[in-house]
């Protein structure tokens, strides 16, 4: 923005209707918390600073948040959103402040830019986002005389004339950092309903002198707020349906949208189908021309293109070129599938490098571990990486053979086109091409069995 301003975020609020520890804002929508999603508008503006107001249960934001550029301000007992504001004085100093609550998620970059705009055109000292409600419920109505603003009543103090005002207060304000502001800001009075020092006051304040605004704004959901579950589930069917639609109209096949799980921050490449129960949370990214899904959950992970991922769990993972995960398969932090490689069902990956062409097909387990390109890890075959204090490397070459069952005790290398016997428990390094037996000699007792459990009587 040309303008430098300040951002204001509410989130001192102690969400009494979410029947809930957790403080409100840190509830996730679309994989993120509430906060996240306010804190992505807020940046489109571009602040001098960015102030969080907390209050009961703000260490728990500030650690969550703890590595963002954003002021926090302590309100202490929270008295109302008036009082929220007036804490931060202190912390801003910009010719503007707009204020957000910290629970209306869905708010665009562009809605908060029109209200600046908006502000600054007709020098007001307060202007906010309004909207209509066919159902307002709570939201503070909008009253105008002569299509001019002259106050926002609260519901609880709304009479049934105001209470049928379809316009409502969003919450979002844009307000000059005047002496005269802070002023009205200190004097606000708690007598109405909550006991609360209402923002929403200072508009009956400004108005008479021309001081105040709103800006209608559509589509009404941009701009909803969450006070319980129930909303919260209304605001994660709208995101996830904008979710798709944008991915669908980039190329990208959804054959059944509702059954798809996004995050705002995943990117999906061009021809890649997600099949239902797909969830691709937090920074995930999928290539051109992949399959993912059904039943799969890619947190923080990378699918290079080409690959097909079923039924299987990844978490800070990469899958590269035209590998192909499940079903059933586990691949934890770390892991890095190379290029045509096979991971099968019941096989559990973990900070190991898989070469290009690596066949597990099954039942196995590889942690700490590089596998060279085309090795072959036979079914129940394990990497013994942790001694119970350290974790040790275990090193396997191009080509080498794996059998079913083997253990291979780290650290350990097991140099190319090397073969371990199926049931060996290896526990010094293979040379190159030769063949680890490391299993005790099978005797056989004929007739052993014969008569074995019969009764003596």
């Amino acid at each position: 923005m040309a303008n430098p301003l300040d951002v204001v975020i509410l989130a001192a609020g102690k969400g009494v209707r979410m029947r809930s520890r957790i403080p409100k804002v840190l509830h996730p929508l679309a994989g993120l918390p509430l906060l996240e999603h306010v804190l992505s508008a807020a940046s489109s503006l571009q602040p001098a600073t960015t102030v969080v107001v907390v209050g009961p249960g703000g260490q728990a934001i500030r650690e969550a948040f703890s590595n963002r550029r954003v002021t926090f301000v302590d309100q202490g007992e929270p008295l109302g959103t008036g009082h929220a504001v007036l804490a931060a004085r202190e912390a801003v100093s910009a010719p503007l402040l707009v204020v957000l609550p910290g629970d209306v998620p869905l708010v665009p970059p562009q809605a908060l830019q029109e209200l600046v705009e908006f502000h600054l055109k007709n020098k007001f000292i307060v202007s906010f986002l309004s909207l209509e409600l066919p159902e307002p419920g709570r939201y503070g109505r909008v009253v105008r005389q002569e299509g001019q603003v002259v106050r926002i009543v609260e519901a609880n103090d709304a009479s049934p004339a105001e209470l049928a005002i379809r316009e409502v207060n969003s919450g979002i304000f844009c307000l000059s950092n005047r002496p005269e502001l802070w002023e009205a800001l200190a004097g606000l009075s708690r007598g109405n309903a909550q006991g609360e020092y209402y923002l929403t006051d200072l508009v009956e304040k400004f108005a008479p002198g021309g001081g105040v605004g709103a800006l209608p704004w559509s589509p009404a959901e941009d701009l909803l707020g969450v006070n319980d579950r129930l909303d919260l589930a209304r605001l994660e069917g709208i995101l996830q349906g904008r979710l798709a639609r944008g991915l669908m109209q980039a190329g990208v096949s959804i054959p059944h949208p509702q059954a798809v799980y996004l995050s705002p921050k995943a990117k999906v490449g061009q021809d890649t189908v997600l099949w239902p129960h797909t969830y691709l949370w937090g920074e995930t990214q999928v290539g051109e021309g992949c399959e993912i899904g059904p039943g799969t959950f890619l947190l923080d992970s990378h699918v290079a293109a080409g690959a097909r991922v079923w039924f299987s769990v990844l978490e800070g993972a990469m899958v590269e070129e035209e590998a192909r995960v499940g079903p059933y398969a586990h691949l934890r932090p770390g892991a890095r599938i190379g290029r045509r490689a096979r991971v099968g069902n019941f096989v559990e990956v973990k900070n190991a490098q898989l070469g290009e062409g690596v066949k597990a097909g099954h039942l196995a387990y590889i942690g700490d571990a590089e596998v060279g390109p085309h090795a072959n890890i036979g079914a129940g075959a394990i990497t013994c990486n942790y001694d119970g204090i350290r974790k040790h490397r275990t090193e396997i070459g191009a080509g080498a053979f794996i059998g079913t069952n083997a253990a291979l005790v780290a650290p350990i290398r097991i140099g190319e086109g090397a073969y371990v016997a199926a049931g060996s428990v290896v526990t010094q390094d293979v040379p190159p091409y030769a063949l680890a037996l490391a299993r005790p000699p099978q005797h056989i007792k004929p007739g052993w069995a014969k008569g074995r459990g019969e009764s003596d009587g």
